[in-house]
């Protein structure tokens, strides 16, 4: 089979993107762009699925473990994990997303049209093999962003976020193109094997040269330029804004995909490709991990606004994400993987149920979970099990993803350098902190009445989805945690091949 057909899921998206606007000149029915767009998500889910586990059917060539297509973009089990995640998230955004609109909401074909695009950049970001190829993806996924976040015109609160995000954004990708440009001036070239067969003669001696601080340099602009799409701090100060602005399933699509593309990149980036330099970064990334997860979770506990304390909740578990990066071992890398995977599901969950709360007419504070049990179990069961989850208590998927990460960190720290293991006791006792605040609105919702007695009725779409998320995080990601965390440590490999 030709190599081109590695390209079907990709293709599929860029087909559905040019057909919604026909669909939309020809019948201007709200429910085809919806349907158009579940295909394309599902049917592109499906190649993905089948070109990693059936590659000989497609030419993919084993004896490397990966496919590399014109140069630019690579098919092996690291872009194909993470592709899987992407699509999961965008197919369960954009189901949501039809029962969270009302059908006379204006704009809905450009709104799908956004969705489609966002998550074709992200499969870019996934198989990119170069930096200007992920720095496109990037691009083309956060560009489209900008306008879902601000998709809601008359919306104040929605056009200020996007406002917001396409501001900080310009400048975050200034701060990632210069530090790329650095890098470029340097080794004469823009493919990640390329740049690291450089720096790994530097650090040799093969190459003559002291570069350590023009390495350093662009490092730094690199880890601030996608330090925003991560949310880590110094870089957050958008998220609780546009977590708050957004139209909530936007909101979970930046929470859970957009944030797995941020840690993508920064894996490619810094494990395979600066890996020869990691002294020159090794400290940084461990300062920024532990001030996002202590900032992150004590400013989430005063915080009023659902979408606000997730988002602060968020950053938190950026910081414990990046606890792998200063470890910078196989063990540690595949725990963060896992981590990001069960991230995508424990926080794109929370934001489907405050989808379908905000739906209801309940409202966007915390105080409007109160007695949410009574009005729906499911609904209240899978917040429940998602915010336990991001605590991290067995036996749920968090606790598995998240002690796969501490543990891989942990061992790093007892072989290695000492202070890593600093990093892990933060972790946990932050880990420990963020109970407060989710089992605030836990006591919301089983211990409290519904402040008004109205009936409610939440969409059928939002309850079937969140019953999938507590099959994930309960029982399928439980259950099969050795066969899922041995696909992370084959993409992890790949990094490190």
């Amino acid at each position: 089979m030709d190599s081109t057909f590695l390209f079907l899921p990709e293709m599929i998206l860029i087909a559905s993107i040019l057909a919604i606007p026909a669909i939309y000149i020809a019948t201007e029915s709200t429910k085809s762009y919806s349907i158009c767009s579940n295909i394309s998500l599902f049917v592109s889910l499906l190649l993905v699925v089948l070109f990693w586990y059936y590659p000989d059917d497609v030419s993919f060539d084993k004896s490397s473990s990966s496919y590399i297509i014109y140069d630019h973009f690579v098919i092996n089990d690291f872009s194909q994990l993470f592709k899987a995640i992407f699509l999961i998230s965008a197919l369960a955004v954009s189901v949501v997303s039809s029962s969270y609109f009302k059908e006379d909401e204006p704009h809905q074909a450009e709104y799908y049209v956004l969705l489609l695009s966002s998550a074709l950049g992200m499969l870019i970001t996934a198989s990119a093999n170069d930096f200007l190829t992920i720095f496109v993806g990037i691009e083309l996924s956060a560009f489209s962003s900008y306008g879902l976040v601000a998709f809601r015109k008359t919306n104040d609160k929605s056009t200020e976020a996007g406002a917001k995000y396409l501001l900080i954004g310009a400048f975050s990708s200034a701060l990632t193109l210069y530090g790329i440009s650095l890098l470029y001036a340097l080794t004469g070239s823009v493919t990640f094997e390329g740049v690291n067969a450089f720096l790994t003669g530097l650090e040799n001696g093969v190459i003559d040269g002291d570069f350590n601080e023009l390495v350093f340099i662009s490092s730094l602009f690199i880890i601030a330029g996608l330090g925003f799409k991560i949310a880590v701090v110094p870089f957050h100060a958008w998220a609780p804004d546009v977590y708050e602005g957004a139209p909530t399933p936007v909101t979970a699509l930046l929470a859970a995909a957009s944030k797995a593309m941020g840690f993508v990149a920064l894996l490619k980036v810094f494990i395979f490709t600066l890996e020869p330099f990691a002294d020159e970064w090794k400290l940084v990334f461990g300062i920024i991990a532990l001030v996002s997860m202590t900032i992150g979770n004590l400013a989430a506990l005063s915080q009023k606004d659902i979408g606000r304390m997730l988002a602060y909740s968020s950053i938190a578990q950026a910081g414990y994400i990046l606890i792998a990066f200063p470890a910078l071992t196989q063990d540690a890398v595949s725990g963060a993987i896992a981590h990001t995977m069960v991230h995508a599901f424990m926080k794109g969950g929370a934001f489907i149920v405050v989808a379908g709360v905000g739906a209801a007419g309940l409202g966007y504070n915390v105080s409007s979970f109160k007695g949410l049990a009574k009005r729906s179990q499911l609904l209240a069961l899978a917040m429940t099990v998602c915010l336990l989850s991001l605590v991290g208590l067995p036996p749920l998927a968090g606790f598995i993803s998240k002690f796969l990460l501490f543990y891989g960190v942990l061992q790093a720290g007892v072989a290695g350098e000492t202070w890593i293991i600093a990093l892990v006791v933060a972790g946990v006792l932050n880990s420990a902190l963020s109970l407060y605040y989710y089992l605030k609105v836990i006591r919301f919702m089983y211990l409290y009445d519904p402040e008004d007695s109205d009936d409610v009725e939440f969409s059928t779409s939002i309850r079937y989805t969140s019953l999938l998320v507590i099959l994930f995080l309960v029982l399928i990601l439980p259950l099969f945690y050795q066969d899922l965390y041995s696909l992370c440590e084959d993409a992890s490999r790949e990094l490190f091949a």
